[in-house]
């Protein structure tokens, strides 16, 4: 764990928040996979090119909810209960952040549509259990594990208001929609669950840079916790959980003030990156992570 000490000094480079959005179980194929990229206009057309965009992303552990925002969160791929039955075995970067910079809960936030998300939170560790954990709005009232999902909409104002109260140096953020509707077997409603999320993600993005605390301070890193099933293989988009490459192949942008802009990489990187590299951005390691700092990110090499 590093000092107080060690966390003021990196917490005079530019970028000083991190938020990560989650848009939950989108196919690559329908996302920055599509040939016009349609179903994600804001993304596409006004994010991507101030950012950095990986086409050779993945989920390289368990391709479902839980195991992939416990990936994110963590810096370690693990098997979890997928219903929010089990919390993961390492401390989050939420609970690293807090014991490290010494600030108070609300610095920290999981908000998500999913309650059972919640989870990330907490961990297993005998030495962090119940030590440093964050604020959450998880599920219908935001009141966590058991409380069932809410609608995105929900989140979305959730975030924006949290977002403007606290001005929270570490967020996590999970929209549900393109899952849900695409385990409902509803094409339709998967599609529109990715234009929706698409137009939430552009919301927090144009909030970021109109707000004096997080302009030209935030990182903003937009992926998937997992992908879906191509056509032909079991259900299709339908299910997820195994290693195809429907179900691996996922998206990531990333945008900040020391990234590039209009950068494509196909380099293979993978969700522990992501914990890592944020990590790194707000000044604390993640000791047993293998996960990297993903350099390429940032602007001049």
């Amino acid at each position: 764990m590093l000092s107080g000490a060690v966390f003021a000094a990196e917490a005079a480079r530019a970028t000083t928040h991190v938020i990560i959005v989650v848009m939950d179980g989108a196919r690559w194929s329908e996302t920055f996979g599509e040939p016009t990229r349609q179903y994600i206009p804001h993304l596409a057309t006004e994010l991507a090119p101030q950012g950095v965009l990986f086409t050779g992303f993945k989920n390289d552990g368990p391709t479902y909810t839980n195991a992939g925002h416990t990936a994110m969160a963590t810096g370690i791929y693990q098997e979890i209960n997928n219903n929010g039955l089990e919390y993961p075995q390492n401390p989050s970067i939420f609970q690293r952040y807090l014991a490290v910079s010494k600030a108070p809960v609300t610095d920290a936030w999981v908000i998500t549509t999913k309650d059972k998300l919640q989870i990330l939170t907490d961990c297993q560790d005998p030495q962090w259990q119940h030590t440093h954990v964050c604020s959450s709005d998880c599920g219908i009232g935001g009141k966590g594990i058991g409380a069932g999902y809410r609608e995105d909409a929900e989140t979305l104002a959730k975030v924006t208001e949290l977002l403007a109260t606290h001005h929270p140096h570490l967020v996590l953020v999970n929209f549900k929609q393109p899952d849900a509707a695409g385990h409902a077997n509803n094409w339709p409603g998967y599609l529109q669950g990715i234009r929706d999320s698409d137009a939430a993600i552009g919301a927090i993005w144009g909030f970021v840079q109109k707000d004096a605390v997080y302009a030209g301070h935030t990182a903003l890193f937009i992926t998937d916790d997992h992908g879906r099933h191509l056509d032909g293989i079991h259900d299709g988009f339908v299910s997820h959980g195994d290693d195809c490459t429907g179900c691996r192949h996922i998206m990531l942008l990333a945008l900040g003030p020391e990234f590039g802009h209009g950068v494509v990489t196909a380099k293979h990187r993978g969700l522990i990156d992501i914990a890592v590299t944020a990590a790194s951005l707000l000044g604390f390691a993640l000791p047993g992570s293998p996960g990297e700092v993903m350099s390429e990110l940032f602007a001049g090499g």
